[in-house]
């Protein structure tokens, strides 16, 4: 993503909300007229959008704004618990540090359940909403999500024991053993090519500290967006889109089918793709991304 950087570092948040401010990282890449901010999910920090930044900086129409959350790669980590609307007002504190207005919202996982409470805040600030792989509801974590997520926070130590571990939890195992779409890739399976991508971007950033995976498990745990919410959401007009796929192991897809139904919004279903959407299918994904701002953006232009 270096060829796209226009710049990076840090912007103090919640100085007025909490006893010391936050420090957040942040990207911006590309100089496009259109304005995107991406919401990177549970533990993750912002270089997983790396297949979603370089196109839409690329296409020449997109500055995109990337951050780790509090409590993940380069941010700060703060004792106690979180939740999605105290991450979302930082997101709130990051845009207005760049005075930005008229933003496309993607969220992913926990993301999204941030970009909710983002968007539920002002809607007027944002002028198209995208959730990925995530829900409005109280989520229940599958037998699988539980175990695997608490064995990689307690037990596995290395990146490369982390790795074989999440990746399982994430893709389906038919995608993983099959050999990428790319025909100019040199990998000879998506798992190997998986778990090299997770392992360079871990040396880009630290390691998550324990409270920074508490707090976000908790923020994930009471995250809870009401169906009165959501048509507030829905009677703001802004276009949202929902994605997901049928084999998710961190949040059920009869969660997206809820709020596609409340929200009244345009729906996507990868058949057969688990919950890293962006990563298993990237160039799908992608432009879906570009028709949906493409869309919106000539919307409220004609409004």
């Amino acid at each position: 993503m270096e060829t796209t950087l226009r710049d990076k570092g840090y912007v103090e948040v919640a100085s007025q909300r909490e006893a010391a401010p936050v420090k957040l990282y942040y990207e911006r890449h590309g100089d496009g007229p259109e304005k995107v901010l991406l919401i990177m999910g549970l533990s993750t920090a912002c270089h997983a959008w790396e297949n979603q930044v370089q196109y839409l900086a690329n296409s020449g129409k997109y500055t995109v704004l990337i951050f780790d959350n509090r409590g993940v790669g380069n941010s700060d980590a703060p004792w106690g618990v979180y939740s999605t609307s105290q991450m979302a007002t930082d997101a709130m504190d990051l845009l207005d540090h760049f005075q930005w207005s008229q933003v496309h919202v993607v969220g992913i996982s926990m993301g999204g359940m941030i970009a909710l409470e983002l968007v539920y805040q002002n809607p007027k600030r944002f002028r198209s909403l995208t959730l990925t792989s995530t829900t409005a509801r109280r989520n229940i974590p599958t037998w699988k999500a539980l175990t695997t997520l608490s064995k990689i926070t307690l037990f596995v130590k290395t990146p490369e024991a982390k790795v074989n571990s999440a990746i399982g939890l994430l893709y389906p195992d038919d995608w993983l053993d099959k050999k990428p779409d790319n025909p100019e890739s040199s990998f000879a399976t998506n798992r190997e090519m998986a778990t090299t991508n997770f392992l360079a971007r871990a040396k880009r950033t630290r390691v998550q500290p324990i409270q920074g995976n508490l707090g976000q498990t908790a923020a994930c745990l009471t995250h809870c967006v009401s169906d009165d919410r959501l048509r507030e959401i829905k009677r703001a007009g802004l276009p949202i889109l929902v994605v997901t796929g049928t084999w998710d192991n961190l949040v059920r897809p009869e969660s997206s089918y809820h709020m596609k139904d409340v929200l009244e919004a345009r729906f996507e279903l990868f058949q057969g793709s688990g919950h890293a959407i962006p990563e298993e299918q990237p160039d799908r994904y992608n432009r879906l991304l570009d028709e949906h701002f493409t869309a919106a953006a000539a919307t409220s232009t004609t409004n």
